[in-house]
């Protein structure tokens, strides 16, 4: 496919420097919050007139304040995605009072960010950026779903405190040592062994939520897009069973508890269905244990348009989050916001 070379690719040589507004330090504010955001999402996170944030974003890009990638398509490229790889954008906000202090994992991520080089990596298809791009909009859409319910619920839900990236990456737990048999035909029969193995436990993300009451529960989060294979997500199971109701390492590690849940949004029913067989495998829950840490939803729920038109049902309904689409594996439905043990089943929807 060969390079687009039309000016909504390209940074004029030129441009006019125009006064930073109060909506372009909102925006900046945003993507630094968001790490990766579409148009459509920042549009409704700065609020105001839609066709002015457009025209803010457009400028922000030609200032190289913000960064901006678009997915190629056969016959068009979709929205953009924009990002920071600019310490000037942070120096910004600082000068303007939006900011406290630059810490290092906001320049550790605007080095990558730069290095990585989005922009001509989507443009020209790399798989491997591409794949991550896709992977960090998932978890940046969970999060725009979270703070803009929050913003309809007013009092009775909010969005306590949100995490992700560098600061969960780096713990471990020790599990009993796992191999994986092949029997007859293409079976295979996962089976413990003796000795020990260090699995990591880096959620893609860990929020917190303000319920009535002033009651606060707290849930990991995890993007499944369907590309890793079931050993690694039988291994993935065992460590957060391990790591959170075995030996309670998310306290220290996390500074919090207890951990509600550990929420899974993957793409399909096929697919949320195959992983619900493998939290209920032995050696993720125990003999006879239940699998109620993990709960499943999927991703249609949220990108499928909304009654029949052609804008996806998380930006247009939100609060579509507090809905009960989460499923454990024995299929009853629970909210965000549900009593611990309260659940309706999968038939009543």
């Amino acid at each position: 496919m060969a390079t687009p070379t039309f000016s909504k690719f390209i940074r004029p040589e030129e441009t006019d420097k125009g006064r930073i507004s109060d909506r372009d330090l909102d925006i900046i504010e945003a993507v630094l919050r968001y790490r990766f955001s579409p148009t459509s999402e920042l549009i409704r996170l700065v609020g105001g007139n839609e066709d002015v944030t457009q025209r803010r974003l457009r400028k922000l890009w030609e200032w190289q304040l913000i960064n901006r990638f678009a997915f190629p398509g056969i016959r068009a490229h979709s929205e953009f995605h924009y990002y920071l790889d600019n310490r000037q954008a942070l120096a910004l906000l600082m000068d303007r009072g939006r900011l406290a202090d630059i810490h290092p994992t906001m320049m550790e991520e605007l080095r990558n960010n730069r290095e990585k080089n989005y922009a001509d990596a989507a443009v020209r298809g790399q798989h491997l950026q591409l794949g991550f791009l896709k992977h960090s909009l998932q978890i940046s859409r969970m999060h725009f779903l979270l703070e803009m319910a929050a913003r309809l619920q007013s009092s009775d839900f909010q969005l306590h405190d949100w995490r992700q990236g560098a600061e969960l990456r780096g713990h471990k737990v020790e599990v009993p040592a796992m191999k994986l048999h092949r029997q007859a035909g293409n079976a295979y029969l996962w089976e413990e062994q003796q000795g020990m193995e260090r699995l990591p436990v880096e959620p893609d993300a860990l929020f917190s939520l303000r319920l009535r009451e002033n009651r606060i529960t707290h849930f990991c989060y995890e993007a499944d897009r369907g590309t890793m294979n079931a050993t690694d997500m039988l291994q993935n199971f065992r460590a957060y069973v391990h790591f959170i109701k075995r030996q309670q390492k998310h306290k220290e590690s996390f500074g919090v508890h207890p951990i509600r849940a550990v929420l899974i949004e993957t793409t399909d029913e096929t697919r949320a269905k195959r992983l619900m067989e493998l939290v209920h495998h032995p050696l993720v829950c125990g003999p006879g244990g239940r699998a109620g840490l993990f709960w499943f939803t999927i991703s249609p729920l949220f990108t499928g348009h909304w009654q029949g038109s052609d804008v996806a049902t998380y930006l247009l309904r939100p609060d579509v989050i507090l809905d009960p689409v989460w499923a454990l594996p024995d299929r009853t439905l629970h909210r965000l916001s549900d009593e611990e043990n309260h659940a309706v089943s999968a038939a009543q929807g």
